[in-house]
């Protein structure tokens, strides 16, 4: 028992020691920057609007036109292979598309240009949420050790002190054993927050792209007025701000203007031939001609391509409505979780929790008098390391319901 005290005693006392100074401190606003900058995800998504932009400079292409060269093979006369003088023909041909075809396929993808915006602009508000999210958890975490860091510290010393006592036989191995058991426990969730807190700091150096041997503080900054929004009004700016959104709605444009290249798409193309020089293989040498090519659409008119599209643009309209009647319920719900948690904050006066500091350290002091018993003690101590476990988590759940709040509408209405 003893062996497993000092081990957990000397591993909390490293993890306390190797904390991070408060001179490190990143604050949200520096992280956010840095996300913006940094951030692999990011980043990559930016290519996606490259990758579509390269799509629009292929669409105004035209086609290559084709050059034809025709020769004989072997000349049974002049029994000699690659007999051109005999017989050769050039010919050069040129497709071309009409009934807005290549019109149509240059808009289709101009929207998907929109489209990778938008879906760039939902990667971004994606990612500030998780970040958000995971700043607030380590600041959680981090001011869970330094409550943690403070107890183990207090019960270091009445420890010291209580087995002078039981050795001098003041205190019974009964009341000795039963305060290590609580210093044991104490000791085992500061190690598991301590772990905790190591994955998540690690998720964030990967958010930010921090190297694997970076440190940092950072605080759980509570905003100084809880501000009072309309979720009907929430809901307008959110239909009108968020990008997944916009995206869906930009869905529809692609699908329409998809549907119209489908339907010029059932026009056959054109392809025009001219042959400049042709010996040998027409009645009249030499021979100069003009070809006009196209396929007839007696099978093929593309009747399951504009039917496909036709499905789809109906689908986009659905999804459409789909989404935002989703956005409104998420902003009713995400609004009422951030007043909830605000509400839960108020019931935490400043006057309460010095009553409870001031209540903790003359508990240590009448438990080593023997003014209080050992089971008050332990009563005391869990209800100061609770309510105070308590509070940073509710500073921390209200914390992320401000991240998802800013998240659900589509822009910054509280700063972090």
């Amino acid at each position: 028992m003893k062996k497993l005290i000092y081990f957990l005693g000397f591993t909390v006392c490293s993890i306390v020691t190797h904390a991070q100074p408060k001179d490190t401190v990143l604050t949200f606003s520096m992280a956010k920057a840095r996300l913006m900058k940094s951030n692999l995800s990011l980043l990559a998504s930016y290519y996606d609007i490259n990758i579509a932009n390269a799509v629009v400079i292929q669409a105004r292409v035209w086609n290559n036109p084709y050059f034809v060269f025709n020769g004989d093979l072997y000349s049974n006369e002049e029994n000699e292979y690659f007999h051109f003088r005999n017989q050769h023909l050039l010919q050069i041909e040129q497709t071309f598309s009409y009934a807005g075809k290549h019109t149509n396929t240059v808009k289709l993808a101009r929207v998907g240009v929109e489209m990778a915006e938008k879906q760039m602009e939902d990667v971004l508000r994606s990612l500030l949420l998780e970040m958000g999210n995971t700043y607030c958890d380590l600041a959680a975490l981090q001011e869970k050790q330094l409550l943690y860091q403070q107890v183990i510290l207090s019960y270091d010393k009445l420890m010291t002190a209580t087995r002078k006592q039981l050795e001098l036989g003041a205190i019974s191995l009964t009341e000795a054993l039963r305060l290590e058991s609580e210093y044991v426990t104490v000791q085992t969730d500061a190690l598991a927050n301590y772990n905790e807190k190591e994955k998540v700091i690690a998720d964030l150096r990967v958010l930010l792209r921090f190297p694997q041997d970076t440190t940092f503080y950072v605080e759980q900054k509570i905003p100084i007025v809880a501000q009072e929004f309309d979720p009907a009004t929430l809901a307008e700016q959110a239909v009108t701000l968020r990008p997944d959104v916009q995206a869906k709605k930009i869905d529809k444009k692609y699908q329409e203007r998809n549907l119209k290249l489908q339907h010029s798409s059932s026009i056959p193309d054109l392809k025009l031939a001219y042959q400049p020089r042709d010996r040998g293989s027409n009645y009249v040498r030499p021979y100069q001609g003009f070809n006009v090519e196209f396929n007839i659409p007696l099978f093929d008119r593309n009747q399951g391509g504009i039917k496909e599209a036709e499905f789809n643009v109906k689908k986009s309209i659905l999804e459409f409505d789909q989404i935002e009647n989703q956005v409104r319920n998420e902003i009713v719900a995400a609004y009422n979780r951030y007043r909830s948690s605000n509400l839960g904050l108020a019931n935490y006066k400043q006057e309460f929790l010095d009553q409870l500091r001031q209540l903790n350290q003359s508990t240590n002091e009448n438990f080593q008098k023997r003014n209080i018993s050992l089971l008050q003690f332990i009563d005391h101590q869990r209800i100061f390391i609770h309510t105070n476990i308590q509070l940073i988590e509710l500073k921390q759940q209200y914390l992320n319901n401000v991240n998802e709040l800013n998240f659900t509408v589509g822009t910054t209405l509280i700063d972090n």
